[in-house]
Parts: structure tokens; C-alpha cells; sequence
């Protein structure tokens, strides 16, 4: 399987053609990003923790913005002339949506490698936006997604494999979109720590990016689950985890993150349960929706805060506002953990 990295750009990719060629896309592109950055609990006598709530987007998640990405750098490099244009990628939930229902707005076949795992409701909304689906064995996990993406273009190279882990427009989306927005919100502020989970790990290196131009020591701690970490040596594996992260198994690491420069990249990890126990916590606490990934990112954020001092500023990202299944899970373990008192919140 090939993990090479392409498409070193310095800019997010011009929509214009794409916008030219699409007009119907121009709703959602006024729709896209400007999201809201805002403060959430946190512990007492540490930093204060803002949440960019990504769930704002038109589609509903973080991933709007990589998928619109890497669709219009895909229309821009190609010739229309020769014929149209397919795309085709891997993903276990947002990405694939937005992929999905940017390609049915604009009547451009997408083909997705999902994992056999994805829940129905999922599945039902990917194939009404038209998008062929090819199902792998979840035990196999990203890796098993991505080789199998790799073959299908390789077999039929009539499919733009837009390859979200390897390709940097996931990058400079955050970097240059995500990243930048951040900064203007912090009205000349800067980030003492940014956590983010790692899926494809575009988010957190890309904002990294950006954010560490006002702060170059910025404090960074990825969120990844228990169940199957990042970097781990054990085998992918089908277990419970919070969507949209997870390592790779085998002692394989997302890219992205192995070229940030940083000398050592921390880690915390937050299990399954726990991830929806924080659901269900934040909404108590709140009256906000949030998903898994989003509340153990504010699980996550909460514990750096602890480390830093009253004034400095903890930046996450909730990735989408999850769905009503595990919400109801997470009340559950959340009641049984015995986690009611409202002063230990967000330790």
C-alpha cells in the first residue's frame, strides 16, 4: 500500500472553476466555515477552553471543508474534455457524506469504501446521494479501507482517488481556512494549547500550523481512542471506539502527523465509553449537542488546561454535533459512573 504523501500546496485550493462550472454550489459555499468559536466549561484555576463548533457547516461536520477541499483541487486538475470526472475515497462517516452529497449536488459519481460497520442510517444517506459503495471488513480499519481504495483505482484509473490521508489539500484547508479563522477570532490573542482528535490528522496539524505562528511554543495534545490508539503496534481491530480517530495498527502513523515539527507529539486517551459519558456530560451542562470525537477533545482539553495558567486560552474543535443513539448511550454510562457532581465537570 502506498502512503506517500501529494499535492504540497501553500494555499487551500481556488474554488472559482468549480464554482464556475457548479453554480449550484455556491449555497453551500457561502454556508462553508465562519463557524463559531466559543468559550465551554473547564476546570477551575486553569486556562479557559474554547470550541470551534464545526457542526455549524452546511453538511454538519469539520469534514465539509476537506471534502469541498479536495473536490475542487480534483475539478481544477481535470480535463473535462477527456471525459467526467469520478471520484473516489475511503471514509467510515463525514467525509464520505460530504463527498456523497457534494457529487450528487453536481451530478459527479463518487464511489466510496466504507467499513462493513457503518451504521444504517449512514448507509441509507450515502446511497439516496447516488454514491456507490464498495464494503470492507471493519477489523481491518483504516489500513483496510485505504488498500482497498488504492485497488479500485488502480483497476480502473478512470477514478480520481482523492485519498484523504495522503492528500495535503487536507492540510492546508486547516491551515489556511480553519487555522485562520481561529486566529481572527482570537482578536490578537493567541493559543496557549490546541487538542484535536486524529482521524486523518489534517485538523490537527493543519491548524497546528496556523495557530503556531502567533505562538511557536504551543502547548498540542492529540485525542485518540483507548481502544485502538494512535501509533499503536497491535492489529486494526473492530471494537467500540469514538468516530472519526483511531490509529492504524501494526505501528503504522497518519502522515500528516509524522511531518508536523514537533519533537514528540503527546497523546490522551479517552475510551468508548467515556467519549459518550462526555456526551451526554457537556449537553447536561450546556443544552449543546455534541458528538463522541468533540467530547473527548473536551475531555481532552480540559485536562490540558489543568496543566496551564488562568488567562491562557485551550482551543479545540468539535467536529459534529453526533447523533441521538449515543447520546442515549451516554447517559447510561454516565448515570453509572456516578459522574453527577457538577464542581468536578471537566476533569
Amino acid at each position: 500500500m502506498n502512503l506517500e504523501l501529494f499535492n504540497h500546496i501553500e494555499r487551500a485550493p481556488d474554488p472559482s472553476k468549480a464554482l464556475d462550472m457548479f453554480p449550484q454550489l455556491s449555497a453551500f459555499y457561502s454556508a462553508l466555515g465562519n463557524t463559531t468559536l466559543m468559550p465551554v466549561p473547564g476546570p477551575e484555576g486553569g486556562a479557559s477552553i474554547l470550541a470551534k463548533l464545526e457542526f455549524e457547516n452546511p453538511f454538519g461536520s469539520v469534514k465539509d471543508r476537506t471534502a469541498f477541499g479536495m473536490f475542487c483541487e480534483a475539478i481544477n486538475n481535470h480535463d473535462f474534455h477527456k471525459g467526467s470526472l469520478k471520484l473516489l475515497d475511503s471514509s467510515g462517516g463525514n467525509m464520505g457524506r460530504a463527498l456523497a452529497m457534494l457529487g450528487n449536488l453536481c451530478n459527479i459519481a463518487v464511489h466510496l469504501v466504507i467499513p462493513d460497520s457503518s451504521p444504517d442510517v449512514l448507509v441509507r444517506a450515502l446511497r439516496e446521494a447516488n454514491a456507490q459503495l464498495t464494503l470492507v471488513d471493519s477489523r481491518y480499519f483504516l489500513l483496510g479501507l485505504m488498500a482497498r481504495a488504492q485497488e479500485i483505482a488502480l483497476a480502473d484509473p478512470g477514478w480520481t482517488l482523492l485519498a484523504q490521508h495522503l492528500n495535503l489539500v487536507n492540510v492546508a484547508v486547516h491551515r489556511h481556512g480553519t487555522g485562520q479563522e481561529i486566529r481572527r477570532q482570537l482578536r490578537g490573542g493567541k493559543a496557549g494549547g490546541w487538542v484535536a482528535a486524529v482521524g486523518t490528522g489534517g485538523t490537527l496539524s493543519g491548524v497546528y500550523a496556523a495557530l503556531a505562528q502567533d505562538n511557536p511554543a504551543l502547548n498540542v495534545l492529540g485525542t485518540t481512542p483507548k481502544e485502538l490508539p494512535f501509533g499503536t503496534l497491535s492489529p486494526p481491530n473492530g471494537r467500540d471506539k469514538f468516530a472519526g480517530a483511531g490509529g492504524m495498527g501494526f505501528g503504522f502513523r497518519q502522515p500528516f502527523i509524522t511531518h508536523m515539527k514537533l519533537n514528540k507529539l503527546p497523546f490522551n486517551l479517552i475510551g468508548w465509553q467515556e467519549s459518550l459519558a462526555a456526551m451526554y456530560e457537556f449537553h447536561k451542562l450546556t443544552g449543546i449537542r455534541i458528538g463522541a470525537s468533540s467530547a473527548a477533545n473536551w475531555k481532552s482539553a480540559c485536562r490540558l488546561a489543568q496543566t496551564l495558567k488562568p488567562g491562557e486560552q485551550v482551543v479545540t474543535l468539535f467536529a459534529d454535533a453526533g447523533n441521538d443513539s449515543d447520546l442515549e448511550k451516554g447517559e447510561v454510562f454516565f448515570t453509572s459512573a456516578n459522574r453527577s457532581n457538577p464542581a468536578k465537570i471537566g476533569y
